[in-house]
């Protein structure tokens, strides 16, 4: 059992910090491009990603990293720093879901879905709104990740204890 806990927890903490840097690589290097002159980067980024887009990365590793702290959760019951630090992150990862799901995604579908041939104006207040929404998001990542760190030194103090008290 304690193998598996190992395995679920380090899957999370490694997923989770791929989300992290998943999350700074589109905010340094992808939103920049996307905004830097709507509506004509708007349209380069649609011509770009016609067949993968960030979505496709972060719709994988997010819910994997929920998934795999979940798990944790279940079988590192007992380990109650951890675990509460893990749910911790688990709950922060679930609000930025909503987030996307509920505020940036339709964002998202004004300034790249199909039908997107708005006035530039309007692509402009959801690529804004995109923005200062994305940097909240940003924020909540980086402070899961902080509680996930919390984590990773309550799991393993755990584990290093209990590994001494075996004969």
């Amino acid at each position: 059992m304690r193998k598996v806990q190992v395995i679920l927890f380090v899957a999370h903490f490694v997923l989770m910090m791929i989300v992290l840097g998943g999350t700074i690589f589109s905010v340094m290097v992808e939103y920049p491009n996307w905004f830097a002159n709507v509506p004509v980067s708007v349209e380069a980024t649609r011509n770009f990603y016609k067949v993968l887009h960030p979505g496709y990365f972060f719709q994988i590793t997010g819910p994997l990293s929920l998934l795999t702290g979940l798990l944790f959760v279940v079988t590192g019951w007992r380990i109650k720093q951890a675990r509460n630090l893990v749910l911790t992150s688990i709950v922060i990862m679930l609000a930025i879901e909503m987030l996307t799901f509920l505020y940036i995604y339709p964002r998202l579908g004004i300034l790249f879905g199909p039908n997107a041939s708005q006035s530039v104006e309007i692509l402009r207040q959801a690529a804004s709104e995109f923005t200062f929404a994305d940097r909240i998001r940003t924020a909540m990542d980086v402070i899961a990740c902080a509680v996930s760190i919390g984590a990773l030194f309550k799991f393993f103090e755990s584990y290093f204890e209990k590994k001494a008290e075996l004969p």
